[in-house]
Order: structure tokens, then sequence, then C-alpha cells
């Protein structure tokens, strides 16, 4: 591998946050939303008691700023965690720049005590951590007061609140979700998906901090569940087919072909052409369907007749498959979903086999009726199991 390959990997994998890109779409709106709200916060300053030399020193809002307009549903963005994380961050940052007298142990100090504060109130901002730096290395002089950071905390949450809600999708502040159950509910254990508690458990035990709001983590996880559900249980035809079934062909004989049916007990034979493209199906009901009503005479004579090869150069009967199969029959593809096969079914109506071909269109398998039927029930039953979302999957209807 060439050094060039190397370093990419090495890049990926240790260096390249695994996050999913955001739409070209999402950027604009982050970006202009950002910008509109950075200027209506500069307008409520203006009119605040903040000169221009102490705004600057809040520079740290500019990150504020980024998770405001471009993670507006994430739990450190929202009102609380703004203002209660700013507010602490710059008690923290003034009473360490003040007491303090090394500035480099003043800074470290602030930071430390603005990450305790701010995760013991529930109010983690990470903004906060630089605002408490700036405001702890800030020369006397300046005289930063906690009326001008209120200040800029006020007119940041003016800017967002206006702006974040009138850009299409989005809400703000994000509502917290009820989590008391409902006087009906079913006990907990009837109750399928993931509920609070089991967050709160499962949070707990990993003792971290996700930037993930609660309904947007349950909305992640059953998203995930239902994709898993559907690759590792939703059954395709391929799965539950009879591979390389027996066959005849439009020349086949039709005592031969009633032999065939006979022998291996089963309904219909798929009728094939010499590249075992399926041209046909032919069953009992088509042979019975060429047996005249004759009350003289014992259905299996009539039967019998019909079997029987005619003698010389013209018959008056059908004496090959292709004469008497069924054309144009419904076929699916090895991986069509079950449910586009009953999709199918439902228009079509319920017929005796179903083959199954692959990608060239020859014939691989067959679907028999009482295969179909018990699988069909089968996913259902998983899919109730799995949850009411779990059966949504869709393909492309079969061959017809």
């Amino acid at each position: 591998m060439n050094p060039a390959s190397t370093l990419r990997n090495f890049a990926l994998r240790h260096l390249v946050a695994d996050a999913a890109p955001l739409s070209a779409a999402e950027r604009w709106r982050s970006a202009l939303a950002a910008l509109l709200g950075f200027l209506i916060t500069e307008g409520v300053l203006a009119v605040l008691p903040a000169t221009t030399e102490t705004r600057h020193l809040l520079l740290p809002l500019g990150a504020t700023a980024v998770i405001l307009y471009t993670l507006p549903h994430s739990p450190l963005g929202q009102p609380w965690s703004v203002a209660g994380g700013l507010v602490v961050s710059a008690l923290a940052g003034l009473a360490c720049g003040r007491w303090v007298p090394w500035p480099a142990l003043a800074g470290a100090l602030s930071i430390a005590l603005a990450i305790w504060l701010m995760t013991r109130l529930r109010c983690l901002h990470p903004p906060g951590g630089a605002l408490a730096l700036t405001l702890a290395l800030a020369p006397p002089a300046v005289g930063v007061e906690m009326a001008v950071v209120g200040a800029n905390v006020l007119a940041t949450l003016i800017a967002v609140v206006a702006v974040n809600n009138l850009v299409p999708g989005r809400r703000y502040p994000q509502c917290v979700t009820s989590h008391a159950p409902a006087a009906d509910s079913p006990p907990p254990l009837a109750r399928p998906g993931v509920a609070h508690e089991d967050l709160q458990y499962a949070l707990g035990r990993l003792d971290t901090f996700l930037d993930i709001s609660e309904d947007d983590l349950v909305a992640v996880y059953n998203l995930a569940a239902e994709s898993a559900f559907r690759r590792h249980v939703t059954l395709r035809c391929k799965d539950i087919m009879t591979p390389a079934p027996v066959t005849a062909e439009f020349s086949t004989e039709l005592n031969d072909a009633w032999g065939r049916l006979r022998r291996h007990h089963i309904k219909a034979l798929p009728v094939v052409d010499r590249a075992r493209r399926v041209i046909g199906l032919v069953g009992v009901e088509d042979f019975l369907a060429h047996v005249a009503a004759d009350a003289r005479r014992p259905v299996g004579d009539n039967i019998r007749a019909l079997l029987r090869p005619t003698p010389g150069m013209y018959a008056h009967k059908p004496e090959v498959v292709g004469q008497i199969m069924e054309e144009g029959v419904l076929t699916a593809r090895e991986d069509d979903d079950l449910g586009a096969v009953a999709a199918a079914l439902a228009v079509r109506g319920h017929p005796r086999a179903i083959p199954v071909v692959d990608g060239d269109g020859r014939l691989t398998g067959i679907l028999s009726q009482t295969d179909l039927v018990a699988a069909v029930f089968h996913q259902l039953a998983l899919e109730r199991a799995a949850g009411p979302d779990a059966g949504d999957a869709r393909s492309d209807p079969p061959n017809s």
C-alpha cells in the first residue's frame, strides 16, 4: 500500500468523525440562520447597556451560535443549557481571575470549575469553558460585569428563538416529552419498544454525556431496529423456494407430465423453453379442463382418454403440455420480498404455484401456495412482535 493510501486510511479511522453528512439544503439553512441570528443579537445588544469593548470580550458566544443554529435539537443548545452554562461559567472565570494571582492556574481552575458547575446543574454548554477562560484572563481594567454577560445571553436567546422558529422543519426550544405513563397503558413488560426508564438505565450504565435528545435517541434506535429487522428476518423468495423444481416443456406429452405430477406429489409444473425461461404452468386443473363431461363414462376413463396419445398425423384433442398450459403466469424474482409477492397475489388471485426466476429470467425454483401462505403468516407475526413500523418495507413487485 502506498503512503498516500496509508495516510488516508489512518485519517478516516482515527481523525475523521463518524458522523452523517448534512444535506446541502441543511448546510444553507444553518449558515443563513447563523447570519441572521448574529445580526439580531447585535441589534438587541445595541439597545442594552453594554459597550463595544466588553461585547467583544464575549467572542466565545460565536461557538454558541454554531450549536444553536446547526444543532437546534441538541441538549447542549436548549435555553437552560445556554443561559445556565454561560452564566455559571462567567462566574467561575470572574472568580478565578480575581482571586487567583497566577494567570495559568487561574485559567485552568476556571475551566475545571465551569465544567463541574455545568454538569452539576445539568446545563452543559461547551462554549462556557471558553467564556470562563476568557474572563479569567481578561485584564482587570476592562471590568466585565455579569450584567454584560446577562445582556449577551438574553440577546442570543431572543435571536435563536426568533430565527429557528422561522426555519422550515425546526422548532426551538425542543419540548420535553412527558414520560408519565397513561392511566390505561399496559404494564411495562407488555409495552414494546424503548421506554424512558430503559434509556435512563442505559445512560446510567454508560456514565457519560450524549449530545442527543431523548426523543431523537428513541427515533434513532427505532430506525436502526427497523433496518436490522428488515435485513435479518424479512424473507425473500429464494429463502423459502424449492430449488431446481420438476419442469415440463411445451412438447412434453400429456401422459408424461401427468406422471411427473403424480410421482412427485406436486400440484403444478412450470413449463420452460430450452433456455429455462418460464412460458407457462400446468397442473391437474388444466388437465380436467380438457376432459369432456360424460355421465355414461367414469371420470378416470375420460382422463385416460385425454392422456392416451392419438395415433396418426391428426388429433381431435390436446396432445402436449403447450396446448393445455396456463400462459402469462405470475413469476417472482429470487430477491423479491414476500410482502411484494403477497401484494401481487391480492391483484392477480391465488395461483397454484409461483415460479421463481433469477436476474436473467431463468427458472431457479418454485413457491408452492402452502409455502407462501406459511411464510407470509410467519413474517406478519415477526413484524407484529417487532413493532407497528417494522413491516413498512417495500420492494419492486414481482414480474407478471
